[in-house]
């Protein structure tokens, strides 16, 4: 009875806790969308081939990372086994009367799947030690995610060491050899249970307190007993290849663990870490065996659907974001977080930022400016998309996350370059010096050899096609911003409209006859350009802040 007890309260905590964290997700997309159709009515464009692939074989974690696919693999395989053949062996005995827990191949079988579980958790607590992290996941990542990643980790391998003691201890527990006798058979010493003791010591590695050898056994009553009474539900020990060695291990201690009950000890602690797992699905990393099988469902953004879905913000699909970091390795524009020393550039930062974001409103001015500048720099090539082993859309959310921010007053950086004044642009006691920390303190356009031998012959200019079409009444010439450098105007050649146009063909730089990389020039003046764009648009959106 006090099992139930425990378990409808768990159930009930579980279902508690799944219906808040949908309605919470809910919330949050309203309140990321209050010019936008319900979230609902949008998430349901289902991709069921990526549901089946991904959440079944995880082929996307497979093309990311062959051993985090085979921690993953390891673990959901086995606890999925162990669930349904193990957990749950009251229904699954139920349908097929041929299963029974403790025969053979089903001995075996969970020991395996145990072992596959544990050394899956192995292996993911092998990944968090920093010697085997890449650069790009070393990058800060939230305190709380490690840790309730790692906690679940913990809890999952408990559950597993904990199922292998218990077992073992049960195999040499003559305590729980009394209660199966007296449920299941009735014998007592008149009618040969001391013979099936001593057929269980011999042959099941029981341990006794009193010493049989000197009895008289009769070891054909006690086969007899033995397949009468036990054989269909327990077979000899020997296939759980893990249980049966711990068990073998401990038998000097068996009278002294029978004394203490030990095996019921392992048994309310593998209950109660399993009971905890479940209260703790919806709030804890876990809670990805359901947001990943959703995010996996949904279509990939077309350039079709891409104005219509503008301003959705999936935060149902951001929940599957294990924080694993392959988009941030993959990404092309990672050398611009190097420049800028934004983090906001690189994906898995910019997830965990539109959650916190969602989680603590949007109106952090410095927040949402270093988020549309690392968002600036984002290509939209979908490289973070094709890897994310949760199936995550990323370029949906690059997408949406721009419209949000331009709704708020935050444009992207290029707008902000065209609406802002030379003047304005070159007052830099305006706004905040410390909006990004650039580990690069010169670059090609600090060092004057780099463009002092431009003879202004205007070979750049009459090759680029930018000046060519005039695009957006473009304002200055290639050979006119190496002029800037050359007077000391860095600051204000990174304002210039031919900065933000340069479509980087490489024409100027390869036709320039003094050898000048004007395009190299061009798009590091554009990467440093990002960060004064980002700083003025800080001021802007704290001065709206405080007006507020």
């Amino acid at each position: 009875m006090t099992f139930f007890i425990l378990l409808s309260i768990v159930l009930f905590f579980l279902g508690a806790g799944l219906v808040y964290r949908f309605q919470d997700i809910a919330r949050k997309s309203r309140f990321f969308e209050k010019d936008q159709d319900t979230w609902a009515k949008k998430i349901f464009d289902l991709n069921i081939k990526g549901f089946f692939l991904n959440t079944l074989f995880q082929i996307k974690l497979f093309k990311a990372g062959k051993l985090r696919w085979l921690a993953h693999f390891l673990v959901i395989l086995g606890f999925v086994y162990l669930l349904i053949v193990h957990a749950m062996d009251g229904v699954t005995s139920g349908f097929f009367s041929w299963y029974q827990p403790g025969i053979a191949p089903f001995r075996f079988l969970r020991n395996l799947a145990g072992l596959g579980v544990g050394l899956g958790c192995v292996l993911f607590l092998l990944r968090r030690l920093p010697r085997f992290r890449t650069n790009r996941e070393r990058v800060k990542r939230k305190k709380g995610d490690r840790f309730r990643g790692t906690a679940s980790i913990l809890l999952i391998l408990a559950l597993i060491v904990s199922g292998f003691l218990l077992e073992a201890s049960r195999i040499i527990s003559e305590p729980r050899f009394d209660e199966m006798v007296e449920e299941y058979s009735g014998l007592d010493e008149d009618s040969g249970q001391m013979d099936l003791e001593a057929f269980w010591v011999k042959n099941y590695h029981l341990v006794l307190k009193e010493d049989l050898s000197s009895k008289s056994i009769d070891y054909e009553n006690a086969a007899s007993l033995n397949q009468e009474y036990c054989l269909d539900c327990h077979d000899r020990p020997d296939e759980a290849f893990i249980s049966t060695p711990l068990a073998l291990g401990a038998k000097p201690f068996g009278n002294w663990l029978a004394r203490f009950r030990v095996d019921n000890v392992f048994y309310w602690l593998h209950y109660v870490i399993g009971l905890l797992l479940l209260a703790f699905l919806p709030f804890s990393r876990m809670f990805h065996l359901i947001a990943i099988p959703v995010a996996s469902t949904r279509k990939r953004i077309r350039p079709q659907s891409l104005k219509k879905n503008m301003g959705l913000l999936d935060l149902f699909s951001l929940t599957a974001c294990t924080n694993c970091g392959f988009c941030s390795e993959v990404c092309n524009v990672y050398p611009n977080f190097q420049v800028t020393g934004n983090g906001e550039i690189l994906p898995h930062l910019k997830i965990e930022t539109v959650k916190t974001m969602a989680k603590k409103g949007l109106w952090d001015a410095r927040t949402v400016a270093r988020l549309r500048s690392g968002n600036d720099d984002c290509t939209r090539c979908g490289r973070c998309a094709d890897i994310c082993p949760s199936g995550i859309d990323l370029i949906r959310l690059w997408e949406s996350a721009d419209h949000l921010m331009t709704s708020l007053g935050c444009p992207d950086n290029y707008t902000q370059v065209l609406g802002t004044s030379f003047e304005q642009w070159t007052r830099q006691d305006l706004f905040p010096k410390d909006f990004g920390n650039s580990s690069l303190t010169s670059g090609l356009a600090d060092q004057v050899a780099a463009f002092e031998n431009c003879v202004q012959c205007t070979i750049c200019t009459n090759s680029c096609p930018v000046v060519a079409h005039d695009l957006n009444q473009n304002d200055l010439g290639p050979h006119q911003v190496m002029n800037l450098l050359r007077l000391g105007e860095k600051h204000m050649a990174t304002g210039s409209r031919m900065v933000w146009h340069c479509l980087t063909c490489y024409s100027c730089q390869e036709l320039c006859p003094q050898g000048i990389r004007v395009t190299d020039i061009l798009l590091e003046l554009r990467t440093q350009g990002q960060k004064t764009a980002g700083q003025i648009k800080l001021s802007q959106l704290t001065n709206q802040g405080s007006d507020k």
